[in-house]
């Protein structure tokens, strides 16, 4: 593709195919490339971040979905770089999409899926790079409904027995949690929702990256659950 015609495409871009693409560069893709940078006072907060996100889940709920014909320019523009806005540490279930189920384009997320939506070290260390390299201000740990492994654990955990290799890892990450709630008798949707805050809670002590930018108002973790039959995000407090 010519110089030229890589220009007119960028002007185009950044003149007004944001919403027909989907969810279009971030705020902050979008200043970069124009202006070549955005100050750290004008980036949106965490809440504005989460009420973008949930705005997508809304469009995902009413089956309100964006034309992406053009797709091929914004791939362009991603070419040599990325800035997406939110983080998602989600379950590898195939029913939960996060770019779906917020209705976010290419760019927008940085996802880490793993069965249970639990961080061991790798996944820790994706997300610290996805706010330490990437300049990502928003982190979810987005559990769901019917979670499989979530009920493997659970069961587990209430028959006294040990799932085999290498499952077993993922019990021993998600038990200290889930345990309490099988003794109260508690759902498996309770479960769901105490793992997410464990989840949560486990990135912001065990990782002195994510703990140090929690602190300092520089990023926002939060959590939420997908409800399969109806589509939509539940935030949890």
């Amino acid at each position: 593709m010519s110089n030229e015609r890589m220009e007119l495409n960028r002007a185009a871009f950044l003149a007004g195919s944001v919403a027909a693409i989907g969810a279009g560069l971030t705020e902050r893709a979008v200043a970069s490339a124009s202006a070549g940078g955005v100050p750290a006072s004008s980036q949106p907060s965490g809440e504005r971040l989460l009420g973008r996100l949930m705005a997508g889940n809304k469009r995902f709920v009413d089956n309100d979905f964006p034309d992406q014909s053009r797709m091929a320019i914004k791939r362009e523009m991603l070419e040599d770089s990325q800035a997406p806005f939110a983080a998602i540490l989600g379950c590898a279930d195939s029913r939960v999409i996060p770019n779906f189920i917020f209705v976010q384009g290419l760019g927008d997320l940085f996802v880490a899926r793993v069965a249970g939506n639990f961080p061991d070290d790798l996944v820790t260390a994706s997300l610290e790079y996805a706010v330490e390299h990437l300049g990502t201000r928003l982190v979810m740990v987005l559990g769901h409904q019917n979670c499989g492994a979530v009920k493997a654990v659970y069961s587990a955990i209430k028959d006294g027995t040990t799932l085999p290799p290498h499952l077993s890892t993922i019990q021993h990450l998600m038990a200290p949690g889930i345990t309490q709630v099988v003794k109260s008798g508690g759902s498996l949707l309770d479960a769901t929702e105490v793992n997410v805050r464990v989840a949560m809670k486990e990135l912001k002590t065990d990782s002195p990256t994510l703990s140090s930018a929690a602190e300092s108002g520089r990023i926002t973790i939060v959590g939420g659950v997908y409800l399969l039959h109806t589509g939509a995000v539940k935030l949890l407090e």
